[in-house]
Protein backbone atom coordinates (compact mmCIF):
# COMPACT_ATOMS: atom_id res chain seq x y z
CA UNK A 1 0.00 0.00 0.00
CA UNK A 2 1.59 3.40 -1.01
CA UNK A 3 2.12 5.84 1.66
CA UNK A 4 -0.25 8.85 2.03
CA UNK A 5 0.53 11.62 0.01
CA UNK A 6 1.23 14.54 1.90
CA UNK A 7 -1.27 17.49 2.58
CA UNK A 8 -1.05 19.88 -1.03
CA UNK A 9 -0.09 23.49 0.86
CA UNK A 10 -3.13 26.00 0.66
CA UNK A 11 -3.12 28.90 -1.78
CA UNK A 12 -4.53 31.72 -0.15
CA UNK A 13 -7.02 33.69 -2.16
CA UNK A 14 -5.52 36.99 -1.52
CA UNK A 15 -1.84 38.58 -2.31
CA UNK A 16 0.24 38.85 0.52
CA UNK A 17 0.59 41.93 2.34
CA UNK A 18 3.50 44.25 2.14
CA UNK A 19 5.97 44.14 4.77
CA UNK A 20 6.05 48.17 4.59
CA UNK A 21 3.80 50.98 2.96
CA UNK A 22 6.08 52.78 0.15
CA UNK A 23 7.26 56.35 0.41
CA UNK A 24 5.14 57.76 -2.11
CA UNK A 25 7.62 58.87 -4.98
CA UNK A 26 7.17 62.91 -5.82
CA UNK A 27 6.58 64.46 -9.04
CA UNK A 28 9.46 65.50 -11.43
CA UNK A 29 10.27 69.21 -10.18
CA UNK A 30 11.66 69.56 -14.16
CA UNK A 31 10.40 69.09 -17.39
CA UNK A 32 13.28 68.40 -19.91
CA UNK A 33 12.94 69.60 -23.55
CA UNK A 34 14.94 69.78 -26.86
CA UNK A 35 15.62 72.41 -28.72
CA UNK A 36 18.13 74.30 -31.23
CA UNK A 37 20.88 75.32 -29.29
CA UNK A 38 21.62 77.84 -32.40
CA UNK A 39 19.10 77.42 -35.30
CA UNK A 40 18.44 74.61 -37.64
CA UNK A 41 20.72 76.02 -40.75
CA UNK A 42 23.72 74.64 -37.83
CA UNK A 43 22.24 71.04 -37.96
CA UNK A 44 24.10 68.49 -36.01
CA UNK A 45 27.20 70.48 -35.73
CA UNK A 46 28.43 72.89 -32.87
CA UNK A 47 26.55 71.20 -29.83
CA UNK A 48 23.67 72.34 -31.96
CA UNK A 49 21.01 70.07 -30.21
CA UNK A 50 20.41 70.98 -26.61
CA UNK A 51 18.02 70.38 -23.72
CA UNK A 52 16.38 72.84 -21.54
CA UNK A 53 15.24 71.86 -17.86
CA UNK A 54 12.12 73.86 -17.37
CA UNK A 55 10.17 73.60 -14.02
CA UNK A 56 7.28 71.41 -14.34
CA UNK A 57 3.88 72.29 -14.87
CA UNK A 58 0.78 70.52 -15.94
CA UNK A 59 0.10 71.74 -19.52
CA UNK A 60 -2.65 71.76 -22.06
CA UNK A 61 -2.25 71.13 -25.32
CA UNK A 62 -0.41 74.21 -27.24
CA UNK A 63 1.42 74.35 -25.27
CA UNK A 64 -0.83 76.44 -22.04
CA UNK A 65 0.74 76.86 -18.89
CA UNK A 66 0.03 79.30 -16.23
CA UNK A 67 1.99 81.90 -17.81
CA UNK A 68 1.83 80.92 -21.07
CA UNK A 69 0.28 80.29 -24.30
CA UNK A 70 1.44 79.29 -27.48
CA UNK A 71 -1.35 79.56 -29.95
CA UNK A 72 0.02 78.41 -33.49
CA UNK A 73 -2.27 80.37 -35.74
CA UNK A 74 -1.12 81.45 -39.11
CA UNK A 75 -2.74 84.55 -39.99
CA UNK A 76 -0.99 85.18 -43.14
CA UNK A 77 -2.80 81.86 -44.58
CA UNK A 78 -6.13 81.72 -42.00
CA UNK A 79 -5.08 78.51 -40.56
CA UNK A 80 -4.01 76.65 -37.38
CA UNK A 81 -1.70 74.19 -36.88
CA UNK A 82 -2.52 71.11 -34.46
CA UNK A 83 -1.15 72.32 -30.80
CA UNK A 84 1.66 70.04 -29.59
CA UNK A 85 0.58 67.54 -25.89
CA UNK A 86 3.74 67.78 -24.31
CA UNK A 87 2.22 66.03 -21.32
CA UNK A 88 1.57 63.01 -23.63
CA UNK A 89 3.42 59.67 -22.43
CA UNK A 90 4.95 59.41 -25.55
CA UNK A 91 6.72 63.08 -25.67
CA UNK A 92 7.46 62.71 -21.86
CA UNK A 93 9.40 59.89 -21.96
CA UNK A 94 11.90 60.61 -24.70
CA UNK A 95 12.21 64.68 -22.95
CA UNK A 96 9.87 66.19 -25.82
CA UNK A 97 9.81 65.90 -29.46
CA UNK A 98 13.43 65.76 -31.12
CA UNK A 99 14.62 69.19 -33.38
CA UNK A 100 12.48 69.10 -36.69
CA UNK A 101 12.03 71.97 -38.74
CA UNK A 102 9.49 70.69 -40.70
CA UNK A 103 7.36 69.72 -37.59
CA UNK A 104 5.30 72.73 -36.50
CA UNK A 105 4.50 70.70 -33.17
CA UNK A 106 7.97 70.95 -32.35
CA UNK A 107 8.18 74.95 -33.22
CA UNK A 108 5.66 74.93 -30.45
CA UNK A 109 7.74 72.91 -27.59
CA UNK A 110 10.66 74.81 -28.69
CA UNK A 111 9.29 78.74 -28.12
CA UNK A 112 7.61 77.40 -24.95
CA UNK A 113 10.91 75.76 -23.38
CA UNK A 114 12.73 78.68 -24.15
CA UNK A 115 10.43 81.56 -23.42
CA UNK A 116 9.50 79.73 -19.90
CA UNK A 117 13.47 79.49 -19.17
CA UNK A 118 14.30 82.68 -19.56
CA UNK A 119 10.54 83.75 -16.92
CA UNK A 120 12.68 80.99 -14.76
CA UNK A 121 16.04 83.30 -15.20
CA UNK A 122 14.25 86.69 -14.71
CA UNK A 123 12.49 85.09 -11.73
CA UNK A 124 15.50 83.87 -10.21
CA UNK A 125 17.08 87.09 -10.49
CA UNK A 126 14.45 89.10 -9.04
CA UNK A 127 13.93 86.76 -6.20
CA UNK A 128 10.15 86.53 -7.07
CA UNK A 129 7.64 85.57 -9.89
CA UNK A 130 7.14 87.44 -12.82
CA UNK A 131 3.50 89.45 -12.96
CA UNK A 132 2.27 90.59 -16.23
CA UNK A 133 0.38 94.25 -16.37
CA UNK A 134 -3.08 93.75 -15.56
CA UNK A 135 -4.98 92.05 -18.73
CA UNK A 136 -7.72 94.63 -20.00
CA UNK A 137 -9.72 91.54 -21.20
CA UNK A 138 -12.84 89.97 -20.18
CA UNK A 139 -12.66 87.56 -17.19
CA UNK A 140 -13.95 84.54 -19.28
CA UNK A 141 -11.61 85.33 -22.43
CA UNK A 142 -9.06 82.45 -23.27
CA UNK A 143 -5.63 82.94 -22.78
CA UNK A 144 -6.38 86.20 -20.28
CA UNK A 145 -3.41 86.72 -17.85
CA UNK A 146 -1.09 84.88 -20.09
CA UNK A 147 2.01 85.86 -22.42
CA UNK A 148 0.62 84.93 -25.62
CA UNK A 149 3.12 83.56 -28.17
CA UNK A 150 2.53 82.74 -32.25
CA UNK A 151 5.32 80.74 -33.79
CA UNK A 152 4.44 81.04 -36.87
CA UNK A 153 1.84 84.59 -37.22
CA UNK A 154 2.48 86.32 -40.01
CA UNK A 155 4.67 85.44 -44.05
CA UNK A 156 7.32 88.00 -43.54
CA UNK A 157 11.09 88.32 -41.98
CA UNK A 158 9.85 89.67 -38.75
CA UNK A 159 9.72 89.12 -35.29
CA UNK A 160 8.47 91.45 -32.63
CA UNK A 161 6.15 91.71 -29.49
CA UNK A 162 2.63 93.71 -30.14
CA UNK A 163 1.69 94.95 -26.45
CA UNK A 164 -1.91 95.19 -27.63
CA UNK A 165 -2.79 91.13 -28.05
CA UNK A 166 0.52 90.61 -25.34
CA UNK A 167 2.12 88.19 -27.41
CA UNK A 168 5.29 87.29 -29.11
CA UNK A 169 4.52 87.34 -33.18
CA UNK A 170 6.99 85.36 -35.16
CA UNK A 171 7.16 85.37 -38.96
CA UNK A 172 8.53 82.61 -41.48
CA UNK A 173 10.06 83.46 -45.02
CA UNK A 174 12.32 82.43 -47.90
CA UNK A 175 15.92 82.81 -47.82
CA UNK A 176 17.29 85.29 -50.08
CA UNK A 177 19.30 84.81 -52.98
CA UNK A 178 22.58 85.88 -51.18
CA UNK A 179 21.97 83.50 -47.59
CA UNK A 180 25.10 81.65 -46.91
CA UNK A 181 23.72 79.56 -44.35
CA UNK A 182 20.20 78.39 -46.37
CA UNK A 183 19.53 77.47 -49.68
CA UNK A 184 17.71 79.87 -51.58
CA UNK A 185 14.11 80.10 -51.06
CA UNK A 186 14.16 77.51 -48.12
CA UNK A 187 11.87 78.45 -45.73
CA UNK A 188 13.30 80.38 -42.48
CA UNK A 189 11.55 80.11 -39.02
CA UNK A 190 12.25 82.86 -36.76
CA UNK A 191 10.76 81.08 -33.97
CA UNK A 192 13.47 78.12 -34.18
CA UNK A 193 16.09 81.14 -33.67
CA UNK A 194 17.53 80.50 -30.28
CA UNK A 195 19.98 83.92 -30.51
CA UNK A 196 16.46 85.29 -32.53
CA UNK A 197 14.50 84.24 -29.07
CA UNK A 198 16.87 85.87 -26.25
CA UNK A 199 19.70 88.27 -27.75
CA UNK A 200 19.14 91.95 -27.48
CA UNK A 201 21.20 93.02 -30.15
CA UNK A 202 18.84 95.50 -33.02
CA UNK A 203 16.68 94.40 -35.45
CA UNK A 204 15.92 91.32 -33.84
CA UNK A 205 13.14 90.00 -30.92
CA UNK A 206 14.03 90.06 -27.82
CA UNK A 207 12.30 88.91 -24.51
CA UNK A 208 13.15 92.54 -22.98
CA UNK A 209 10.64 93.62 -24.83
CA UNK A 210 7.67 91.85 -23.01
CA UNK A 211 8.94 92.22 -20.11
CA UNK A 212 8.31 95.76 -20.52
CA UNK A 213 4.51 94.54 -20.08
CA UNK A 214 5.30 94.99 -16.42
CA UNK A 215 7.26 97.88 -14.78
CA UNK A 216 8.84 95.85 -12.65
CA UNK A 217 11.90 94.68 -14.46
CA UNK A 218 12.27 98.39 -16.40
CA UNK A 219 14.57 99.52 -13.62
CA UNK A 220 16.24 96.59 -13.16
CA UNK A 221 20.50 97.63 -12.98
CA UNK A 222 21.14 94.06 -14.62
CA UNK A 223 21.68 93.45 -18.30
CA UNK A 224 19.40 91.25 -20.23
CA UNK A 225 22.19 89.04 -21.76
CA UNK A 226 23.66 87.88 -18.16
CA UNK A 227 20.27 86.50 -17.38
CA UNK A 228 19.28 84.90 -20.81
CA UNK A 229 22.71 83.38 -21.49
CA UNK A 230 23.18 79.62 -21.78
CA UNK A 231 26.50 79.10 -21.48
Amino acid sequence: MAPPSPEKPVVAALPPKLAQKSTPIPPSAYRPLKAYAFDPSQGRYYGNYMTLNVKYEPLQPGPIGAQIAVIDYDASNDCQYEPVNLDDDSILIRNGLDPNEADPRFHQQMVYAVVKETIERFEFALGRQIHWRADRDRKDAPYRGKLRIFPHCMQEANAYYDPALHAILFGYFAAPPDDEMNLPGQTIFSCLSHERLQNSKPQQLTLWGFFHATPVVGGLGVDQRDITSTT
